[in-house]
């Protein structure tokens, strides 16, 4: 295992329960800022780019496999996307940290029966966004701005859907 994961692993096991982050640092520096360039690739080969993405509200939900708070996110953007979807939210479940595999994801979105975009091989996006734990979320307004980021998961999932619901029902508008 290589140093750069094996720190983002014990960075995202130390972040796991909280859910705010230092203004001044890592991904909060992008709120209010344009989206930096991307290109992610879904798990059916559909290439997607935040230029391909702009007049959607857009939630990127940075995951892996391996991790626990990771796999209590899914189901809550699951019903955001069941909710919102009809209305132009789109998400994307973000693999990172799996080597770019596919069939991982793949298995995993099946098995749940989650019926959001998942992309594949995004470690260059994660280490390009500064994202130093995971599960790691940033909204994408209509106009391709970074409206806000989140790291971790709130051990209340009810209040961690309703946050959500708060941050992208106002941008959907």
């Amino acid at each position: 295992m290589n140093i750069k994961r094996t720190a983002l692993i014990l960075a995202t096991f130390a972040a796991s329960t909280a859910f705010a982050q230092d203004p001044n640092v890592g991904l909060a520096g992008l709120v209010g800022k344009p989206a930096p360039k991307f290109k992610m690739t879904d798990i059916h080969g559909k290439v997607l780019t935040n230029q391909s993405l702009i007049g959607k509200v857009v939630v990127l939900d940075f995951w892996a496999s391996w991790c626990g708070p990771c796999k209590q996110a899914s189901p809550i953007m699951q019903k955001l996307f069941k909710k919102y979807g009809s209305r132009g939210l789109v998400i994307i479940g973000a693999e990172t940290l799996e080597n770019g595999a596919a069939p991982i994801a793949k298995a995993y979105a099946s098995e749940h029966h989650y019926t959001y975009t998942f992309t594949t091989n995004n470690d260059g996006l994660t280490t390009k966004l500064g994202i130093g734990a995971i599960p790691a979320f940033v909204i994408i307004g209509k106009d391709g701005r970074v409206a806000k980021t989140e790291t971790g998961v709130d051990s209340d999932l009810e209040r961690f859907y309703t946050s959500f619901e708060k941050l992208v029902k106002p941008l959907l508008k």
